[in-house]
């Protein structure tokens, strides 16, 4: 009986992997983990003030956008292409208490409205980023939004601030595009 336990529970355990990290590199981009260090290092470069809306492109399990809520008391906007990975970022929010103040939605990120958001943090490619600059050109964004990008540059802008790569982070980058 426990040797049947073990292998069903084995079984899960795979399947649950192959759905979180497998699955969404075959249709999209696969998930890169960001570190505890560098997300807190974002979110300060990104000056998040409480009741503020924080977009997350591409917010895969949702550890920063769950981080920015709890930390900041900000209103929390993700955005996942692979609904089990959403799904997944849902159950993180709901686990960490912020379920009520987040919000996920499993659609392609070049389909957000970014009109209202004050932060749009962004950990994509850099083929990504530079179609997100594009994108966000085509968009009105209110004034004084930020955006922060973790890793890459957007090609289109030229960054407020830069925190370089250290052993803890990537490097950091803050836009303030004020896009009329």
């Amino acid at each position: 009986m426990t040797l049947y336990v073990f292998l069903v529970v084995w079984i899960y355990i795979v399947l649950f992997y192959f759905v979180i990290k497998a699955f969404p590199a075959m249709i999209a981009v696969g998930p890169i983990p960001s570190q505890r260090k560098g997300i807190d290092m974002a979110l300060g470069l990104a000056q998040i003030k409480k009741g503020e809306r924080f977009y997350d492109l591409g917010c895969g399990d949702g550890r920063v956008l769950v981080e920015a809520v709890r930390k900041y008391g900000c209103i929390g906007i993700g955005y996942e292409l692979v609904y089990p990975v959403m799904l997944y970022a849902k159950l993180r929010a709901k686990i960490a208490g912020v379920g009520g103040k987040t919000e996920f939605r499993c659609e392609n990120l070049f389909s957000s409205d970014l009109e209202n958001a004050d932060v749009i943090f962004c950990f994509l490619t850099p083929e990504l980023m530079e179609k997100i600059g594009v994108y966000i050109k085509q968009k009105k964004l209110k004034s004084g939004a930020r955006i922060v990008s973790y890793a890459f540059a957007m090609k289109n802008y030229e960054p407020e601030k830069k925190i370089e790569h250290t052993r803890d982070n990537w490097n950091i980058y803050l836009y303030r595009p004020d896009i009329k």
